[in-house]
């Protein structure tokens, strides 16, 4: 099982725990729960996975048109794309739209000084080969 296989995994204990807990589902509690993992997964990155993690809250969470529904099997996905991107993996990225690029790459400009010098230079290699530096 790979590291993302993992991350979904527990995203979907989360989704379940949430949804069995006897009350109404709260989405929006659930969603926060999963940024929370999101960021446990990446804690040598300082800020920088909270800051992805409330901006996947803001874009796609709050905005949805279905949020019982969420986290959607698609944010889902996007979240482990982007848990590749931080890792270093190789990966085609596909959840992650021109825009999210753009908004990933001023999350690391601005939290650059506190990364490894080893994660911001992969992180701008992608972010090269994406066209968005």
């Amino acid at each position: 099982m790979t590291n993302t296989d993992k991350f979904l995994a527990d995203i979907k204990r989360i989704i379940k725990r949430n949804r069995a807990d006897g009350a109404k589902y709260d989405a929006l509690a659930c969603c926060r729960q999963v940024t929370e993992l999101f960021s446990s997964y990446n804690k040598d990155l300082g800020d920088l996975p909270h800051s992805i993690g409330d901006y996947w809250f803001k874009e796609y969470i709050v905005p949805s048109t279905q949020l019982e529904e969420e986290p959607s099997l698609q944010h889902q996905d996007w979240l482990a794309d982007v848990l590749e991107f931080l890792a270093g993996e190789e990966g085609e990225f596909k959840s992650i739209t021109s825009k999210d690029w753009i908004t990933l790459r001023d999350l690391i400009n601005y939290e650059a000084e506190d990364l490894p010098v080893e994660v911001l230079s992969s992180l701008m290699g992608v972010l090269l080969e994406r066209g968005v530096l």
